[in-house]
């Protein structure tokens, strides 16, 4: 939520104090669907301005749940409008977000242009590489007027997706940051509902360990959605409006425990997030330095990397299909390699292939 309680007087200052506000609303709605048939969970975004039936209040942008009736609220909501049961819920509010990323020892990333947003306190001067502390990754994860964003919101939720997966990027390189004693640090920044306890998510860390174990790269753990949807307007009020039958589709398939596709991955007018896009490393040459400054490059900007293989092909960014604004998302980062398109034999599990030039590495 957007409580600014627990912040010092100068984020207060940035991000308003708790006076300015007309209530608390909810910042971000994430829906997490665990399958432990399939050892996967699902990451699913709802646009804050989502039109719904918010039950007993009548039709409304899905951010008024919480102000209207709290958590309780919330979970009635999403029940509602995915046909899934919620059986537990996890809230945190701005300083408490702050807190967690600073618990971790703040997260590598790796941005592709410079970032202002005066309103979110976001300035990253530059594109490169940055060690985000908790109140940074706030406003990276908060911004909402950055420039290039055709629909800020959705734009913000591509880079909540990028930051999230550079975190878990990071959590699954370090194994230390699953040991109990750092997650029950973490738990205690969060609130919860009765039912789940700190024990419950200590047992969810150990979990990640145990899947990182079989899947390195965290891809086939951790698989980031979006509800299908896009902005307009009615009688004079701006909403995001859920896409048919694409929408239902999604959280069908989720119910019935069904392979997703592409559906819900990415959202109009803005390019897909890094952290949805499958990036493999390929190399002509054994050149470990350089295949591993490129992997690390990519994981820290929130991609999906696949254990790096070795190639024949020329050095490039390669894709087949319709892939290519996947493609350009890898070229804003890897500007000296050349997009070009490939068989999708070559690229197998990948979304994109970069073939470096172990000469100039990354």
């Amino acid at each position: 939520n957007d409580s600014r309680a627990g912040l010092t007087p100068e984020e207060q200052a940035a991000f308003g104090a708790p006076e300015d506000l007309d209530g608390e609303l909810t910042d971000t709605i994430i829906l997490v669907h665990v399958d432990p048939k399939q050892e996967q969970a699902v990451v699913v975004h709802f646009p804050r301005d989502l039109r719904v039936t918010i039950p007993g209040h009548g039709t409304n942008k899905i951010n008024a749940a919480y102000e209207l009736g709290g958590p309780g609220l919330v979970l009635q909501t999403v029940k509602r409008f995915t046909g899934l049961p919620v059986h537990h819920y996890v809230e945190v509010d701005l300083a408490g977000f702050q807190d967690v990323v600073d618990t971790l020892g703040g997260v590598r990333m790796c941005v592709d242009r410079p970032m202002f947003d005066e309103l979110a306190g976001l300035a990253i001067p530059k594109a490169g590489c940055y060690t985000f502390d908790g109140r940074t990754a706030l406003a990276f994860v908060r911004a909402r007027h950055v420039e290039g964003d055709l629909i800020p919101d959705f734009s913000r939720i591509t880079r909540q997706q990028q930051f999230m997966r550079a975190m878990m990027n990071k959590v699954l390189s370090v194994r230390s940051l699953l040991d109990p004693d750092v997650i029950e640090q973490a738990v205690g920044n969060v609130t919860t509902d009765e039912e789940l306890s700190g024990a419950d998510l200590i047992l969810l860390g150990s979990k990640l360990r145990e899947l990182s174990s079989v899947d390195p790269s965290g891809a086939e753990s951790l698989d980031f959605r979006v509800v299908p949807s896009t902005p307009a307007e009615l009688d004079g009020v701006a909403y995001v409006l859920a896409e048919q039958p694409a929408t239902d589709r999604l959280f069908e398939a989720l119910g019935d425990g069904r392979p997703l596709g592409d559906v819900g991955t990415e959202l109009a007018s803005t390019l897909p997030s890094p952290g949805i896009i499958r990036v493999q490393v390929l190399s002509s040459t054994v050149d470990a330095g350089a295949v591993a400054e490129a992997d690390n490059l990519l994981r820290r900007a929130g991609f999906v990397v696949l254990e790096p293989s070795e190639t024949t092909e020329e050095p490039g960014i390669l894709y087949a299909g319709d892939a290519r604004d996947r493609a350009e998302v890898v070229s804003s980062y890897l500007p000296r390699l050349e997009l070009r398109e490939a068989k999708p034999a070559l690229l197998g599990d990948a979304d994109v292939a970069v073939v470096i030039d172990p000469s100039e590495g990354a």
